[in-house]
């Protein structure tokens, strides 16, 4: 009777086994296939974001480097009109400058607000505040102190953007 019942329990023992162990194979196989899906989501997500991040880093140096060159439009003609005694706001080319320069700072101000870096929008904000006085005020781009602030913000925002630029891209800054 053992004899017959030996074999038959080794069976049945060696079937559960086999049954329990491709069991928590599949289950094993099931959780790292669903590892692997959710970090590749989470990659591609991250990549769209850095992606995104990177398209709204470029739209605001542009959009800045338009809000300089209209604020350096307005020093050209502000020297000329200061040449012959004119205000320069009251010329047909100066309100056209003036509102090319609210226009260029309007932007930069839309541009930013798609921005996910604090010390990038910081910056942005500080360069959009310097640029009110550069063509909102009679002395505009005369004045020393709102030239240099102007220039300041300009520059801090500049380097604040390729910094960022230089995090996203994975660029050591080595310093």
């Amino acid at each position: 009777m053992v004899a017959v019942l030996l074999p038959l329990v080794t069976l049945v023992l060696g079937f559960v086994a086999s049954f329990l162990l491709e069991l928590f194979r599949n289950r094993w196989t099931a959780r790292n296939v669903q590892d692997v899906r959710d970090a590749e989501r989470q990659q591609v997500a991250r990549l769209e974001r850095v992606a995104f991040e990177r398209d709204g880093l470029r739209a605001v140096h542009t959009a800045i480097h338009d809000l300089l060159s209209r604020v350096n439009a307005i020093a050209i003609h502000l020297a000329k009109a200061e040449a012959v005694g004119l205000d320069w706001r009251e010329s047909d080319d100066g309100q056209e400058l003036k509102a090319a320069a609210m226009h260029a700072t309007v932007r930069c101000s839309h541009e930013s607000a798609l921005l996910l870096h604090p010390a990038v929008i910081e910056a942005v904000e500080r360069l959009i505040t310097a640029a009110y006085p550069m063509y909102w005020t009679r002395a505009s781009g005369s004045d020393p102190s709102h030239r240099r602030e102007f220039f300041e913000a300009d520059q801090a925002a500049t380097r604040a953007i390729a910094a960022r630029l230089r995090e996203l891209y994975g660029v050591a800054t080595g310093g």
